[in-house]
């Protein structure tokens, strides 16, 4: 079997829909054994019958991944199913708009609540596990807005900066137990909900590509790619780094 997730215990938060369900299935298709969450139920439910279905080793748990006893209950029941964890994809991340001085606490919270702490629960729950297997691997979705910051999405650009900060610290902390830590920006994506919004801003899709380095968005499978190689035995010597794809701002070179 040259798969290279093969039998390993996979973890996918946001696996639903968008870059977290191009993980799960390019998981899936490499033989892992997939442990996944969303809070839409109902889109999880379907995504786990299509994927069973395929001859997929999948379960779903609905719930909030910004509770941290929900967290607890679903990396619990992963590990007392399978017996251990070695992978854990941190998905979850909603932005909203506003200046900094105009952000209410609630904006703030709200962000900081889905795109941080839900990375900081899931990978505190699955760190156990990993150190007494010696071994693991935690990949986190972070983003360009986390690296230089992104007029109008502070809120945002700061909790994903968390995000990066966190998978650096674990991988310092942890890699003496065998744990690698690595977070992906994987540059505007594809996804239903950011097609939308661009389709709605002057010029559309199009206008907000001639500033990335490939002049396209990213597809959710690239991401998946990105992840994968991460969280395989091929990266086995990565840690502590943030993949930087398809970002930089490019108004400043030649065409």
């Amino acid at each position: 079997m040259n798969a290279r997730m093969h039998e390993k215990v996979v973890l996918v938060s946001a696996a639903a829909n968008g870059i977290g369900r191009a993980v799960a299935r390019r998981m899936a298709v490499e033989g892992a054994r997939l442990w996944l969450n969303d809070i839409d139920a109902p889109a999880l439910a379907t995504l786990v019958d299509e994927m069973a279905g395929t001859g997929a080793v999948v379960t779903g748990m609905a719930g909030d991944a910004a509770e941290s006893s929900f967290v607890d209950e679903w990396v619990g029941e992963a590990i007392r199913n399978h017996g251990h964890i070695d992978v854990l994809s941190n998905n979850v991340g909603v932005s909203r708009s506003g200046l900094i001085g105009e952000l209410s606490d609630e904006d703030w919270r709200f962000q900081q609540r889905l795109t941080l702490d839900t990375v900081f629960f899931a990978t505190r729950a699955v760190l156990p596990s990993m150190v007494e297997a010696r071994q693991g691997s935690i990949v986190s979705m972070s983003s360009g807005a986390g690296i230089g910051g992104q007029y109008g999405l502070g809120g945002y650009a700061a909790a994903k900066a968390g995000v990066i900060n966190l998978m650096e610290t674990v991988a310092t902390e942890y890699g003496p137990y065998g744990i690698r830590a690595n977070s992906v920006t994987p540059g505007p994506t594809a996804t239903a909900p950011l097609l939308a919004h661009l389709e709605q801003q002057p010029g559309g899709v199009e206008a907000h590509t001639r500033g990335l380095d490939l002049r396209r968005i990213s597809q959710p499978d690239e991401v998946g790619n990105t992840v994968l190689w991460l969280a395989s035995d091929e990266a086995s010597n990565v840690t502590g780094i943030c993949v930087r794809s398809n970002i930089r701002a490019a108004s400043t070179r030649p065409d």
